[in-house]
This record gives structure tokens, sequence and C-alpha cells, in this order.
């Protein structure tokens, strides 16, 4: 495991590690499980849970321990990421295994995309069924590097982790109380009534005492403008902020409140 502090390198972690022949689907075997069966990004039940309740990520890993797996095809090979969001592990999938048990499977990992004996092979097992689309939207994993090899239940969140988090925490239409519009996009593009820009939402940050969002800005000391959020009563609040020496700070009082639409 690595040791990681930067949430975008988990969102941008999806490139090439080497080449391995992909199957594509048999259509002379449906039932057959290949690894693009599982693309996208898997997030725990437990924190995905709090994550839509509170919608404020800082506040939903103290509730539950965040585990994120995210598998994608870069070119020929399929790297297997999992996450906490302050540690990871790496990998690459040298094949998918099915069990004697139905529905039961376990991918082999490596390394590196090389000729691996067993003994140095990593396994991760799973377990589910396909919708009547012959996608899968639950699994069961027995993770081995952020979960001990202990089995817990994940959803199919999409293909990114930022789309992902930007749609369950801000994304959609708001209005203020002078009636104005405002906006938060799954692809990250905030519109305010005075500006337009992109954001990225902090996921893990021990040393903020706010959910807070990022923007590049060029003018600033460190590159980037700081706004603090909370959602109350079912309005969203943002808050004026800034990176301090012991982190970012918001504001006590919001300079906006919004109603979703």
């Amino acid at each position: 495991m690595k040791s990681i502090t930067v949430i975008r390198v988990i969102c941008a972690v999806f490139f090439v590690i080497g080449s391995v022949a992909v199957a594509a689907q048999d259509p002379q075997r449906p039932d057959r499980v290949f690894v693009n069966d599982l693309e996208g990004v898997w997030m725990n039940d437990a924190y995905v849970k709090q994550l839509r309740k509170l919608r404020m990520p800082h506040l939903a890993a103290k509730k539950a321990k965040p585990v994120v797996i995210a598998i994608k095809r870069e070119g020929n090979v399929y790297p297997y990421l999992v996450t906490d969001f302050t540690e990871a592990a790496l990998m690459v999938v040298l094949a998918l295994e099915p069990d004697i048990k139905p529905d039961s499977y376990r991918l082999v990992l490596g390394k590196k995309n090389v000729p691996t004996s067993a003994s140095d092979a990593t396994y991760v097992w799973f377990k589910g069924k396909r919708d009547h689309d012959h996608k899968f939207r639950e699994l069961e994993f027995k993770e081995p590097f952020l979960m001990k090899n202990k089995w817990a239940d994940f959803e199919h969140v999409g293909m990114q982790l930022g789309p992902v988090m930007n749609s369950i925490v801000l994304s959609g239409k708001y209005k203020d109380d002078k009636g104005r519009d405002w906006s938060f996009s799954d692809d990250g593009q905030a519109v305010f009534p005075d500006k337009t820009f992109y954001f990225e939402v902090s996921i893990n940050d021990k040393k903020a005492r706010c959910e807070y969002l990022e923007a590049e800005d060029l003018a600033a000391p460190d590159g980037k403008s700081y706004y603090g959020y909370a959602w109350k009563g079912g309005k969203l609040q943002l808050f004026n902020a800034g990176l301090k020496k012991n982190g970012v700070r918001c504001n006590s009082k919001p300079f906006a409140e919004l109603t979703p639409q």
C-alpha cells in the first residue's frame, strides 16, 4: 500500500501499466463473466449510504470508513485500484476465474503485467448476480488490502469518481433568496450569478474544519480558491473559505443559502 494525500491522483490514476489480452463477451457463453463486466467505480455500501444521507464527504467518512474499488480498462490492461482516500493499493488484473460455487469468482492480481506464479499473485474474491440487462450493480467483495479479507457489500456507482461524488454531494440547480440562479454539474462546473468556474470537492482532509470545494485561482498564492459548504434543513449553505497554516477554514456565516430546484 502507498500513502496518498491528493484525491485527484485517485481520480486520474487510470493509466497504462502494460498490456494483457482482453476477452470479449462470448455469445456462446452469455453466463461467463469477464473483467470488463466489473469496469467502473465500486463503493462500499456503508459509506455510500452515509454519503447520500449527509451529502458531506468529510462527515460521512467519520460515520463509515470509505472503501472504493476502481477497475477501468486502459489500452489492453485493467488496473485495479482500491483506496480509503488515505491509503491506496494499485495492481494489474491478470485473470478472472470462476469458483466451483455458483455466482462466485476471483480476480487474480499482479504487481506488473508479466507471468506471475500463483504464490506471488493476490486474489480478490467476489460474488453476486447480474440484473436482467446482464450488468452487475451489487457485488460482495473480499478485499485483501484495506478490509483485511472481510466480506463487504459494494455498489457500482459510475465510471469516474469525480462525477460520482459531485452528483451525490452538490450537482443540481438552485435559487437564492433573491431569485438568482446557481448550479453545480457532475463534470465539476459551478455557475454563480457573477462567475463560472470548475471545482473539485474535497473528499478527505483531516485538517479541515468544514466541507469545502476548491477551484483554480491563478491570483492566489497556492493557485486555488476555496468555498465552504454545508447542508442544513434541505438547503445548501455556501461560505467564504481560505487556506490557513493549519488547513482550510470556513467563515462562520454563509454568504448564500440556496434552495434546490
